[in-house]
Order: C-alpha cells, then structure tokens, then sequence
C-alpha cells in the first residue's frame, strides 16, 4: 500500500471516529475504525509496519482526545504487536483470523487506555461497566473487521500488477 493512501486513510479514520462515529453507539460502545485500519495495515504490511501506522494512528487519536498525548499511540502500537504476532504463523489470506486478531487487539487497546488512565489519575469507569464496554467493543470491532478487510483486499488486488 502507498504512503499516501495509508495517511490519507488514517487521517480519515481519526477524523471519522471522533466526529460521527459515537453517533454509532451500541450499548455504549463503538467501533474503532483507526484500529481496524492498523489490524488491516499490520496484517498486509507486517508487524513493523503495522506498528509504524499505529504510532501515527494513535498520535492522531490523542491530538483529538482530552487527556496526554502518547496514551492511544501505546495502546495501537500493542493492538499491532498482537496483531503481529497472531499473523505470523497463520494464512495471510483467511477471512476469520483477522476477525479474531481484532478482538485481541481491542481488547488490549482497550486494557491499556483504561490502565494508563488508572496510572495518570484520569477518571475510568468502574470494574464491571469497563468489562461490559471492553465486550461490546470487542464484539462490534470485530463484526465491521470482515467488511473493512473485504474491502481493503480489493484495494490490494486493484493495485497489484495483473
């Protein structure tokens, strides 16, 4: 994938999320569609790039977000990290390994915000709330993961030599 496509779809994704995505909300989560970029980019382009793309992504996010900057860099960065290491020593090709990869890397990313705003004295919400919102996004960043990755196959064959 190009340089510019990338950063034009990660500018994109940071600037979706924070201005019409939480118009999107199920049981008050919502999807993440930077980190479901950087699980696409990490699953294409290897666990370096990926991590590369998350720093960018998540420095994005914390310009948008209250609180310091760095916190969602970290937490894309150890998505992709997972990410990486569930694409290592599977088919590049499957359709439902990155749905599960997704998961994972929600899950982690979500972990982590949570813990560094735990650490910095950010409020965050109570144990059992902050499972049931982790789930939910789980489950919903992983629903949307199989579009996003049908999608981003296509763009990857349209610009591959026939």
């Amino acid at each position: 994938m190009t340089r510019w496509i990338a950063i034009a779809g990660l500018l994109t994704a940071a600037l979706v999320q924070v201005t019409w995505v939480p118009a999107l909300s199920v049981v008050g989560a919502f999807p993440n569609l930077v980190l479901l970029l950087v699980v696409c980019l990490t699953w294409g382009e290897g666990v370096r790039s990926g991590m590369l793309w998350a720093c960018c992504g998540g420095v994005l996010l914390d310009l948008t977000a209250p609180g310091p900057i760095g916190t969602h860099a970290l937490a894309l960065v150890a998505g992709a990290y997972v990410t990486g290491f569930w694409v290592r020593n599977l088919n590049a090709w499957s359709l439902h390994q990155p749905v599960f990869a997704t998961a994972a890397a929600t899950l982690v990313y979500s972990l982590i915000l949570i813990g560094s705003d735990d650490l910095l004295g950010l409020p965050v919400p109570p144990f059992g709330l902050a499972v049931e919102l982790i789930a939910a996004s789980a489950l919903y960043n992983a629903v949307l993961m199989l579009p996003v990755q049908l999608f981003w196959r296509r763009l990857q064959l349209a610009r591959s030599p026939a």
